[in-house]
């Protein structure tokens, strides 16, 4: 008997180890390989000028007296810094200046980035040229409602987003758990939307069974919503990042915001659609790169279910500097819920905060479908009891509760990046 010493990623810039018996392993899966781009700013002005069934940049920005970039926060790992120089160089040769270009975080119901986080994501060169500002869903006298979806959900959005004459996002493509994935519209829904509109495709995902269904998806009523909000709205061009095993951009898809990020998730499954051969018993699943809190790392522990036996143990391995959830308390307090006790609380309208409900409604799926034993010295053990999570200390601590939960017959699955979405080889 010997043992495979496994190496997990514990935040961007840490890892654990964990050792694993040769005759328990059944599978290790990472992003599959892909190399980077030589010249990824070449690469971008090029598609900048060639884009994705859209007019290039350059003529979509002719005559544009204001234009808005949408981007995602530090909860993402796109990077920010790299891309947005060369739109605004590309903005600026067709006319529009620094002075009438704003960069507005698409925060959703996120909490703010500081100034130091805000010039260390996209830059200090970008940071001096041109407005940066947080969104703020609750912000009532910045928002408008410009109407409603032909299923009748209505669109309240940024009033600075919609009165631009052009608007561009900025993302990531990888597999998302409400959205099926980001990246596309998602930078307008639910990124720079009321709190009203970004409830409404979230519940619809939350009810959702098995939630675990939607990831890897784009044929879904919450996808669909989100698109539509995000034409409604004016979203005109996309620039979405594929990336690597190592964070570096593979490739880019740029140009129509529905077009272009189909094409874009082509690409991205063949890195983050890694294959196993059958399900495990237990899963160790790393956040990375959903590390900040909880509430990203939620993410992660649902795409193990597709990967862990229904009755098994899944593994959580991560850092959550920031708890719980910073601004959506309610997932703590009614961590224990079951998913039939949240439906009907949120029915009754007793859970205030119907993002929250949500998170509970996928919260409480996982559970329902694995126990999870979690790794985190961002959340207190209080934390962890709150989730109906178990406490460990280190995976190999958590790995032998699991062993001692499933039997030493137990076959252990290990998942390096928490944004994967095992699927099994047919």
């Amino acid at each position: 008997m010997s043992d495979m010493r496994i190496t997990i990623p514990y935040g961007k810039d840490d890892t654990v180890q964990m050792d694993a018996p040769d005759e328990n392993l059944a599978w290790v899966i990472d992003r599959k390989h892909k190399p980077a781009l030589k010249n990824p700013v070449s690469a971008l002005k090029a598609a900048l000028r060639n884009p994705i069934s859209s007019q290039p940049l350059g003529e979509l920005a002719k005559g544009a007296g204001r234009v808005v970039i949408l981007v995602d926060d530090n909860t993402r790992p796109t990077p920010q810094h790299l891309i947005l120089p060369p739109i605004l160089d590309e903005l600026n040769g067709a006319g529009v200046p620094d002075a009438d270009i704003e960069v507005i975080i698409a925060l959703g119901t996120h909490r703010k980035m500081t100034e130091d986080e805000i010039e260390k994501r996209f830059g200090r060169t970008v940071a001096r040229r041109v407005r940066i500002s947080n969104f703020d869903c609750h912000d009532a006298e910045n928002l408008v409602n410009i109407g409603r979806t032909a299923s009748g959900v209505e669109v309240i959005v940024s009033k600075r987003v919609h009165s631009a004459d052009l608007i561009i996002g900025v993302g990531n493509i990888v597999p998302h758990c409400y959205a099926g994935w980001a990246g596309g519209g998602k930078i307008v829904q639910p990124g720079v939307c009321g709190v009203e509109t970004i409830e409404a495709t979230h519940i619809v995902a939350g009810k959702t069974r098995p939630i675990s269904s939607l990831v890897g998806s784009l044929d879904h009523t919450a996808r669909r919503m989100i698109d539509e909000i995000a034409l409604q709205v004016g979203l005109r061009f996309i620039v979405n990042t594929i990336l690597n095993e190592d964070d570096e951009v593979a490739d880019f898809v740029v140009g129509h915001p529905i077009e272009a990020f189909h094409r874009g998730v082509e690409l991205a499954r063949e890195i983050y659609c890694p294959e196993i051969p059958a399900l495990a018993d237990i899963v160790v699943v790393s956040s990375y790169p959903a590390d900040l809190e909880y509430w990203q790392a939620s993410k992660p522990a649902d795409y193990a279910c597709l990967g862990v036996k229904k009755g098994g143990v899944i593994i959580l391995v991560t850092p959550s500097p920031e708890g719980v959830a910073s601004v959506h308390p309610e997932l703590r307090e009614l961590g224990l819920l079951s998913y039939d006790e949240v439906v009907a609380a949120y029915e009754r309208d007793e859970i205030q905060d119907h993002i929250a409900a949500a998170a509970l409604m996928l919260h409480s799926q996982i559970r329902e479908h694995a126990e999870v034993i979690c790794v985190s010295h961002g959340m207190t053990k209080e934390d962890k009891k709150a989730l109906g999570f178990v406490h460990a200390d280190t995976v190999q601590e958590a790995l032998e509760l699991a062993f001692l939960a499933r039997g030493r017959e137990a076959k252990v699955g290990v998942m390096k990046c928490g944004d994967i979405m095992p699927i099994i080889i047919k």
